[in-house]
């Protein structure tokens, strides 16, 4: 039952990060967001989960940094800033709780998680266009960029989550 309160509280925070940067109310979106990973980290309170957290905002700021730095991507509420804005930064936090929880089946499998990634982050991304939270200026190009960087990204994330639910009989001797 967390999997799906996880998954919906996360949908709950997308939308609240991407309408508050469309609207003007980045910082908005963002504390919700904050809320969010505060709170799931305080319940479960395991090391792994502090670890996709940084993996995934470290992931996050390589990758929207880049689109933003090559112009592929305008992020909403910026100042024009060619790095990632806080407020997307705190949507790839906010997504690193779903990863060992709602998203868990898909972790277990590394390359159905890239494919995965492949597909759907630039369908977010295109939700974020369509609501006003960014614009892609030159899709023939973004929509690729986006595609690889998602790829990399989710195969990192189960890489990262594989030791802790590999059987221990598989773990290698530390």
């Amino acid at each position: 039952m967390f999997n799906v309160y996880n998954f919906a509280i996360y949908q709950l925070a997308w939308f609240a990060v991407i309408l508050g940067a469309a609207r003007g109310f980045a910082w908005l979106g963002a504390a919700m967001a904050l809320v969010v990973t505060g709170v799931h980290l305080w319940l479960r309170r395991e090391p792994l989960e502090f670890r996709l957290v940084g993996v995934s905002v470290l992931l996050g700021l390589v990758i929207d940094t880049t689109l933003a730095a090559t112009e592929q991507v305008q992020f909403a509420s910026d100042g024009n800033l060619p790095i990632a804005p806080y407020w997307m930064l705190s949507l790839w936090v906010a997504f690193a709780t779903t990863l060992n929880h709602s998203l868990l089946w898909l972790m277990r499998r590394p390359l159905v998680a890239a494919l995965g990634g492949a597909v759907f982050g630039p369908v977010a991304y295109l939700a974020g266009e369509k609501l006003g939270a960014l614009s892609l200026p030159s899709p023939a190009i973004a929509l690729p960029m986006l595609a690889a960087a998602w790829c990399v990204a989710m195969g990192l994330f189960a890489i990262v989550l594989r030791p802790a639910h590999e059987p221990a009989a598989r773990r290698l001797p530390a």
